[in-house]
């Protein structure tokens, strides 16, 4: 039965050009579906680390101050934190170089999974612990607890980035 239909289908005028040009434009753009996802995480991973990288110069900065701001610090801090436990979930698999777009992610971070998560996690606890120092006040266990963070945040540019 259904081979009938099908026949009578294809034998009747009512599969025009434009229907198959329609079908064959639908099915392209059902195709592009997973190149914009994957464009989409990868803007969001990238405006997430711009994030990270404003959130580090404004500590950076608060600190090399003579009058650190506290509630700048204290922003910047938590900022960096709730960033920080994000991170992990900005690389799905399939949203590296293997997707054909353009991204700053070496296929090295899927390729060596533990050793990321290992360096992701490392930044949660330090960003965590620097929330805790922030209010503290203390000038110099802030700056070595930036220090600890700018040599994680390098490390693992080092290892997963392209440039």
């Amino acid at each position: 039965m259904m081979l009938t239909i099908c026949k009578k289908l294809l034998t009747t005028s009512c599969i025009t050009p434009l229907k198959v040009k329609t079908a064959a434009l639908s099915a392209l753009l059902f195709l592009q579906l997973p190149a914009y996802a994957q464009q989409d995480i990868i803007d969001a991973r990238q405006e997430g680390f711009k994030d990270m990288g404003a959130a580090m110069k404004t500590l950076r900065d608060e600190l090399k101050s003579g009058n650190p701001d506290s509630a700048a610090i204290t922003s910047a801090a938590t900022k960096l934190s709730v960033l920080a436990e994000k991170l992990p979930t900005w690389f799905p698999a399939g949203s590296g170089p293997e997707s054909g777009l353009e991204t700053d992610a070496r296929a090295y971070i899927w390729e060596n999974k533990e050793k990321f998560d290992a360096l992701s996690n490392e930044l949660m606890v330090e960003s965590k612990a620097l929330v805790s120092l922030a209010s503290s006040g203390d000038k110099s266990a802030l700056q070595k607890k930036l220090g600890t963070l700018r040599d994680n945040c390098s490390s693992c540019h080092d290892s997963f980035r392209v440039d």
